[in-house]
C-alpha cells in the first residue's frame, strides 16, 4: 500500500458489486488508503452512520439499490464528518454488474490522465440570452483566475446536438450546462437526453455538471440524467439537482467554482467544496453521482480536438 498522502477513499455498496468496481479499487489504492464498507442490502445508511466511516476521508462513493434515488440516498454534495468538515459523496444506483463494471472502466480511464491542471473545460446552455451570458459570464471569471486554463463555449447559438455530442468524446475534463434541465435532460439543443450521449463518446469526459433544475430527480424517470449518463460511461461523475433550483444560487455557485479551477483545483469533490455557497451548504439540492474524487482532467488529445471543433461566435462571419 502507497503512502497515503491524500485521504482515503471510502467504498460503501454490497458485496456483489465489489468484483464490477474492481478497476476503480485498483486506481485507488494506487494512491490512496482504500476502505471498503459493506452494505447489506443496498439500503442507503442513515447519516449518522457516515462519521466513523469519513474519518480522514478525502471522499467517499455509496452504491445502492435502484430503488433508491439520489434524493433519500444522500442529504447532499457532502456529509459532515462530526467536526465540522465536509466530506464529498457521491451516489451511484446497483445498475447491474455490467452497467457497473462500465463505469468503473470510465473511472479508470479518467484517473489514468496524467495532466497537471484541470480542463479543457466545455460550456454548454440553453439558447436564451440569460443562460448564453451565464456561460459567457463563466468563461471571464475562469480564464481572469487562470488565463491558462482552456475553455470552449459550446453554447447552442453555436453548435447542434449532434456536434456537441461529437465534442463532449473528445474528453474535456469538465463540462458544465446553464439553462433549463427536467429529470430526463436538458431544454436545451432541441432537448438533450442520456441516450443521445451513450455510446458517443470515444473519451469520457472527466465530470458534467447540470447547473439546471431536476436533472438528477427520480421524478417520472427510471433514472435520471445523471444516474444515466454515468452508469453509461459518458463521464466519471456527473453533477444534477434533485429539485428546482434558483439561478441566483447558481451564479454564486459559478462564482465559486471559477475560483476553485483558477485556484489550481483539480478534484471534482474539492472544487464543489470550495464552490459550494454558505447559504446551500446545509441541504444543496445538488447531488454528486459517480467517484466525487474524479479528476477533472481532459484526455491526452482533447484540446487539440476539441480546438477543431466548429463553434462561430454569434457575431462570426458565415
Amino acid at each position: 500500500m502507497p503512502p497515503d498522502i491524500t485521504g482515503a477513499w471510502v467504498l460503501v455498496a454490497p458485496r456483489h458489486c465489489r468484483r464490477a468496481l474492481g478497476p476503480l479499487i485498483r486506481a485507488h489504492e494506487r494512491v490512496r488508503t482504500v476502505r471498503v464498507v459493506e452494505l447489506g442490502h443496498g439500503r442507503p445508511p442513515p447519516p449518522e452512520a457516515w462519521i466513523e466511516w469519513i474519518d480522514g476521508a478525502a471522499g467517499a462513493l455509496l452504491v445502492g439499490d435502484r430503488h433508491f434515488g439520489p434524493r433519500s440516498a444522500l442529504p447532499g454534495p457532502f456529509v459532515n464528518d462530526g467536526q465540522g468538515r465536509l466530506v464529498p459523496v457521491g451516489w451511484l444506483p446497483d445498475g447491474g454488474n455490467e452497467a457497473l463494471a462500465r463505469f468503473a472502466e470510465t473511472a479508470r480511464r479518467v484517473f489514468r490522465r496524467s495532466r497537471a491542471r484541470a480542463g479543457p473545460i466545455a460550456l454548454m446552455s440553453q439558447w436564451d440570452v440569460r443562460y448564453l451570458a451565464l456561460a459567457g459570464r463563466m468563461a471571464a471569471n475562469v480564464q481572469d483566475q487562470d488565463p491558462t486554463l482552456s475553455v470552449f463555449q459550446w453554447t447552442a447559438d453555436r453548435i447542434t446536438r449532434d456536434d456537441l455530442v461529437h465534442a463532449l468524446g473528445t474528453g474535456p475534463g469538465l463540462g458544465i450546462y446553464f439553462g433549463h434541465g427536467r429529470p430526463r435532460g436538458w431544454a436545451g439543443y432541441h432537448g438533450l437526453r442520456a441516450h443521445h450521449l451513450l455510446g458517443g463518446a470515444s473519451e469520457p469526459t472527466g465530470a458534467i455538471l447540470s447547473m439546471t433544475c431536476r436533472t438528477a430527480s427520480r421524478w417520472g424517470v427510471g433514472l435520471s440524467f445523471s444516474e444515466e449518463i454515468v452508469l453509461g460511461g459518458v463521464a466519471a461523475a456527473a453533477v444534477g439537482a434533485v429539485s428546482p433550483v434558483h439561478h441566483l444560487q447558481n451564479m454564486r455557485w459559478m462564482l465559486g467554482l471559477a475560483g476553485a479551477l483558477g485556484a489550481g483545483e483539480t478534484e471534482l469533490g474539492s472544487a464543489m467544496r470550495q464552490a459550494a455557497p454558505h447559504s446551500d451548504r446545509p441541504g444543496s439540492a445538488y447531488r454528486i453521482i459517480g467517484d466525487p474524487l474524479v479528476p477533472l482532467i481532459g484526455a491526452a488529445g482533447a484540446l487539440r480536438l476539441g480546438s477543431a471543433i466548429w463553434a462561430p461566435a454569434p457575431d462570426a462571419a458565415l
